[in-house]
Formats: C-alpha cells, sequence, structure tokens
C-alpha cells in the first residue's frame, strides 16, 4: 500500500527516486551536471523550497529538502518531469523513464537530519563509485556544503511563446538547524570532519569485505542506458530514523491516519464532500462527478437471467 503523502511544512523529507530497471541514463558529467543544476535550481526559485543536500549518480538521486509552502508534490512533479524528458531527448529514446513515483521519507528527529545529510553527501562513496566522493563529477552538494556559496545554472526554456529563452538560477543550500549557531568557519570544519569519517569508515567497510571502489577512467566508459551489475530493489521505507522507538511510534501513527483518511475518502467519493481529512492529507481526485442521490444496493434478482 502506498504511504499518504501529506504537505506538512514542518518535516524535513529525504527525497529519491530511481530510474526504469535501475538503467544509467544520468551518468556524471559536466554537461548532465548543468542540465540537472538548471532544472533544481529553476524550481527551487520557483517553488521557495529549502534544500540542504543533493546527489545525483547514475540511476537515481536524493534531495534533503523541506517545503514551507506545503508544495512539495509541485516542485517534484516539475523536477521530474523536466528531468525524464530532457534526459530522453539527450539519450535519443521515448518512453517511461522513472521507475516508480518518488519516495518521500519525513525524517524525524535531528540526529536523523544529520545522518541523511551526511549519507547523501557521501552516496558515491557508499555505492562503491569512488573512494572520495568529493572527485564525483555528477551534480552533488559536497563542496558546496562546505562553501555555503550558491551555485549559478542556466535553464533552456524551448517552448516559450517568444521562442527559445535562457534563464539564469541560483541553486541555494539551508544550514542544517544544529549548525545554525556555529560560525561557517566552525560549520565547514566540523562538517568536513563528518564527510572524512564517513568515507574513511565505508572503505574500511568495502576492504574488508574485499570491494574497492570504481575509478573516473572507469566512470567515463560507462555507456548510458546499460544497467549496473549491481542493483537492489530495497522496499521504501516509512520514515528516516534509526531510533526502534520513533519508527514505532511513526508506524502506529501513521496507521491510525490511514483509517482516518480511508473512512473520509470513502464518503468523499459518494459525493458527501464536507469530510474532514486528517491534517496536511490531499483530497483523492474525483475522476467523475460526486453523486446525486445516496448509493443504493443492487436488487437481489438483478443479475438472475430473464426468464424465456
Amino acid at each position: 500500500m502506498r504511504p499518504l503523502r501529506n504537505s506538512d511544512p514542518s518535516i524535513y523529507r529525504n527525497i529519491s527516486i530511481r530510474t526504469d530497471e535501475a538503467r544509467l541514463w544520468v551518468l556524471p558529467s559536466k554537461k548532465n551536471r548543468k542540465l540537472i543544476g538548471g532544472i533544481i535550481a529553476r524550481y527551487q526559485e520557483i517553488f521557495h523550497i529549502e534544500i540542504y543536500a543533493y546527489c545525483f549518480l547514475g540511476n537515481h538521486y536524493h534531495l534533503l529538502i523541506r517545503a514551507l509552502k506545503r508544495n512539495t508534490d509541485e516542485f517534484l512533479e516539475n523536477v521530474n518531469r523536466e528531468i525524464a524528458r530532457r534526459m530522453n531527448w539527450k539519450n535519443r529514446r521515448k518512453g517511461k523513464f522513472w521507475g516508480r513515483r518518488y519516495d518521500d521519507i519525513p525524517v524525524l528527529s535531528q540526529d536523523d537530519l544529520l545522518e541523511a545529510f551526511v549519507y547523501i553527501n557521501t552516496n558515491p562513496t557508499k555505492h562503491g563509485l569512488l573512494r572520495n566522493a568529493g572527485q564525483w563529477p555528477g551534480l552533488t552538494s559536497f563542496h558546496q556544503s562546505l562553501s555555503e556559496e550558491a551555485k549559478t545554472f542556466s535553464f533552456t526554456q524551448y517552448g516559450h511563446p517568444t521562442g527559445q529563452k535562457t534563464t539564469n538560477h541560483q541553486l541555494k543550500l539551508s544550514v542544517l538547524p544544529m549548525f545554525e549557531a556555529l560560525s561557517k568557519e566552525q560549520r565547514t570544519e566540523k562538517i568536513s570532519e563528518l564527510f572524512e569519517k564517513r568515507m574513511a569508515r565505508i572503505a574500511e567497510e568495502r576492504q574488508a569485505q574485499g570491494e574497492g571502489f570504481m575509478t573516473l577512467e572507469m566512470l567515463a566508459e560507462q555507456v548510458a542506458g546499460t544497467q549496473p551489475k549491481e542493483s537492489s530493489a530495497t522496499k521504501r521505507p516509512s520514515c528516516y530514523t534509526k531510533c526502534a522507538e520513533l519508527r514505532r511510534q511513526f508506524r502506529e501513527k501513521a496507521k491510525h491516519l490511514r483509517q482516518l483518511y480511508t473512512q473520509a475518502s470513502f464518503f468523499f467519493r459518494l459525493g458527501k464532500l464536507d469530510q474532514l481529512f486528517p491534517s496536511f492529507t490531499y483530497k483523492p481526485p474525483l475522476h467523475r462527478r460526486s453523486r446525486k442521490i445516496p448509493f443504493t444496493p443492487l436488487p437481489d434478482d438483478y443479475l438472475l437471467p430473464t426468464p424465456a
């Protein structure tokens, strides 16, 4: 069962999505970095999204965001649409690009928020692509997290009424709440230390398992559209946390909200449009006009054969 979407502006969200069949359609390159950077920067400005970390690998991406305007869905609808359209055009293909709808995973605590931040920024190391995630040639917030400087990207509108139009946009990172009281120099030192420790730990674990890392030369030899040798389809998590008690509490609350939503949705689709839905959830679409009269069951003899 799909988790309920919500528009709660207080939630920090770990967003991820993978390409269809995990194929490598978004290879790390300067051109792809500029293309996707322009998309993210444009829609961040339009929808006023707070971005804390981002990383785009060959077949999936991660975003750590918060949508104070309650418009996560609009932001990601536009981002995923533009990436799919433009990468399909670039790779001279048509059809499905993303494997399934994006995962919108709520981050439950400040410790989990910091963990998600480090995880996303060191994702190339996590997947055995590069020992140093800072060398990743794709779009990543690794160095921007240290410099805290906005990045300028361009976005080209091909269907503009006046013809092709290119605009410039700034991709900005927000400071994590646990770092706001620190100076910029202190934040840089702390974040750099966290990145180095995480990458060193991953390297030790991979070495103990007899696994190494790819090189920049090996990455450059990858062919668009191929499938990686190793790819696992993991179950969508209900939330992002390492605390078992927080996870249990979240699941209990989610179960209760599902029950309330299901009941409200049932009567809403019958035409009772004054139903109260759980806070920040989306009402289901009405694909046809609501009923003008209450639903009544069919008579018992409705399906009986007609007498000869």
